[in-house]
């Protein structure tokens, strides 16, 4: 390990990895190594590029320091981002041991009695099982919409608990989607399912697989952008 780096850093062999990948979080650096690179090599890559990565970590680690505390999803006046724009959320009791949810144009959650720990957690339940149906349904359009134009075809779509991704296609063309994409507008859900879509036919970021997503999404530079402003602080209020 490089003695003069101040950080700690985890090396990880990944046999599916093509290049060297220097990952740099606020705890510290994982260098993720290909199977035709030896570990010196990628430590030699760390050392050269030591300064550039302290310095990302401690801007990494600011930003933490300054941000807020996330809202409670129980504060008076709470509101939630459904699809863009700000919704109230209005916390009620519920009359047994289960929570419930509705949505008509504000989210209304039933909750049972409980801690203000345990009724946090009751509320983001709901709120996430909602959305899940809610987004598997959307989705579907969406995909209906332009799968058909290229042939691009999942074999099973999934709405999941992303920490740091907004999706993903696998080897089988499953594709999965995060289930805070429901808090972002519209057109930034279709970009990032057009952007799986490709996927099927072009499995990297190639120039071939940019071009097949201009011919779905021509602005989709903006929604990517979007995710890139305002994507941290989805995850931040409900991670």
């Amino acid at each position: 390990m490089p003695k003069d780096f101040s950080a700690p850093i985890i090396i990880r062999h990944s046999a599916r990895a093509k290049h060297l990948r220097l990952v740099v979080k606020p705890a510290g650096v994982e260098l993720v190594v290909p199977p035709t690179m030896a570990e010196a090599q990628a430590l030699e890559f760390l050392h050269r590029h030591r300064v550039w990565a302290e310095r990302k970590i401690s801007e990494l680690r600011g930003r933490l320091v300054e941000r807020p505390p996330a809202p409670s999803l129980l504060e008076p006046g709470a509101t939630v981002p459904f699809q863009g724009r700000e919704v109230p959320l209005v916390i009620g009791e519920a009359a047994g041991r289960r929570a419930r949810i509705d949505y008509d144009g504000s989210f209304q959650i039933s909750l049972p009695k409980g801690s203000p720990e345990q009724s946090e957690l009751w509320a983001k339940s709901a709120l996430f099982a909602w959305i899940k149906d809610w987004l598997q349904g959307e989705a579907a359009r969406l995909i209906a919409r332009h799968a058909v134009r290229f042939g691009l075809y999942p074999r099973e779509l999934r709405i999941k608990q992303m920490k740091s991704r907004w999706g993903s296609c696998g080897p089988r063309n499953d594709i999965n989607l995060n289930w805070l994409l429901a808090f972002a507008p519209p057109s930034v859900l279709e970009y990032v399912i057009v952007h799986e879509l490709c996927h099927i036919r072009y499995r990297d970021h190639s120039a071939q697989f940019w071009n097949l997503v201009s011919a779905h999404l021509p602005r989709w530079a903006q929604e990517r952008q979007w995710l890139k402003s305002n994507g941290g602080e989805l995850l931040r209020r409900f991670a």
